[in-house]
């Protein structure tokens, strides 16, 4: 839609959208086809690294990967920035540019980083002291140490890139375009480290769902306002359109809250689809679910193997107001039917809205409760 409208469009980093099976070395197996670029005009980016002092790019339609020198998080702002200096800014055109950083997430480091598997340089590495952390109540104490030695390690990634972003955001100012930019923080998933006994992502704990959003444009977006609905990730290409007076598309998936976010109307989403669909390209995923957040509850079910295999645990009811650690579970429980039949019948709703037909055992626990 924004190349549509005549703004010219670039991406720098990760587009884990597209490739085959990677063994996560270098080259040809990062390469993304220009046909499978998402439309972008300029494109400087790989399908994945895990690898934060080894990253590769491509760019044009050449294959060979060209090497990032240092940090991926540091290589991949100073390409934005001189792209936006030498070629958005310059072009007298409207420009819609993203930076996908892969940190903060599990990597290889340069073998000297105090804190695996998230690897920061020692300045960042310094910020954080492990026995210094206080751990969220839902992290059993047999795992601390680890806990805390990779939350240290997080947060470091977490100040690297709070750095960066805040280089851009002096490259904004300086070049005069603050005013008229807007800028969008916001993250993929969040990260257990710890909580449930669980690291990484692909559950439906708040942990792992639950991501920044952060708007800037001044004059339209109230500085310092803080939005308490409920947004879902779909809801961001309708809402940043809104906002820069771009038409999406008549189809598009997903809400614009642009009313909502500058503070003209309510929260227009009651509740955010949470999936997982299975195994992926790379053999990880083991089990699919289907669960919705809303303002007071999580509820979710998966498949009848996830349920053998782990005890049940993803046959899930949270009341997030009571129990903000999500360590009570409810499904199942006589006195909260009521409340899982209706959150039940809204995820049904929320899985064929999505044009999705019930899988089987969203379909299987439909017909225990007589949804």
């Amino acid at each position: 839609a924004c190349r549509e409208a005549g703004y010219r469009t670039s991406y720098v980093g990760k587009l884990h959208l597209a490739g085959t099976n990677s063994n996560w070395t270098t080259g040809e197996e990062f390469w993304v086809h220009p046909d499978l670029r998402a439309g972008f005009e300029d494109f400087f980016g790989f399908d994945l690294s895990n690898h934060y002092y080894n990253t590769h790019y491509c760019t044009g339609g050449t294959c060979r990967g060209i090497r990032i020198e240092g940090h991926q998080t540091d290589g991949l702002t100073d390409l934005t920035l001189e792209y936006l200096r030498e070629t958005a800014v310059p072009s007298g055109r409207p420009w819609f540019h993203v930076l996908s950083y892969e940190a903060p997430h599990p990597g290889g480091g340069n073998g000297e980083n105090r804190y695996m598997p998230f690897p920061s340089p020692p300045e960042f590495e310094a910020l954080f002291d492990p026995a210094d952390l206080r751990l969220r109540p839902n992290v059993a104490d047999p795992a601390g140490e680890q806990v805390r030695r990779a939350t240290a390690g997080y947060y470091a990634m977490v100040a690297q890139l709070d750095h960066n972003i805040g280089r851009v955001l002096d490259l904004l100012e300086q070049a005069g375009q603050a005013d008229r930019t807007l800028v969008v923080f916001l993250s993929d998933h969040g990260e257990m480290l710890g909580s449930h006994g669980r690291f990484h992502k692909e559950v439906a704990y708040d942990e792992s769902i639950r991501i920044p959003l952060i708007l800037r444009l001044p004059g339209v977006i109230p500085a310092g306002a803080r939005y308490s609905g409920i947004v879902s990730g779909i809801d961001i290409y309708p809402t940043c359109a809104a906002l820069c007076g771009v038409a999406a598309p008549p189809d598009v998936q997903g809400l614009d809250q642009s009313a909502a976010v500058c503070g003209r109307a309510g929260p227009p989403r009651a509740e955010a689809l949470i999936q997982w669909l299975g195994e992926t390209r790379y053999g990880w995923g083991d089990y699919p679910y289907r669960a919705i957040r809303t303002a007071r509850w999580t509820y979710g079910v998966s498949s009848a193997d996830a349920n053998d295999r782990h005890g049940g645990i993803f046959r899930l009811l949270f009341d997030n107001e009571r129990d903000p650690y999500q360590l009570e579970n409810l499904f199942g429980r006589p006195e909260a039917r009521d409340v899982q039949r209706d959150l039940h019948a809204r995820l049904c709703n929320a899985v064929r809205e999505s044009g999705e037909d019930l899988p089987d055992f969203v379909a299987e626990v439909a017909g225990e409760l007589g949804v």
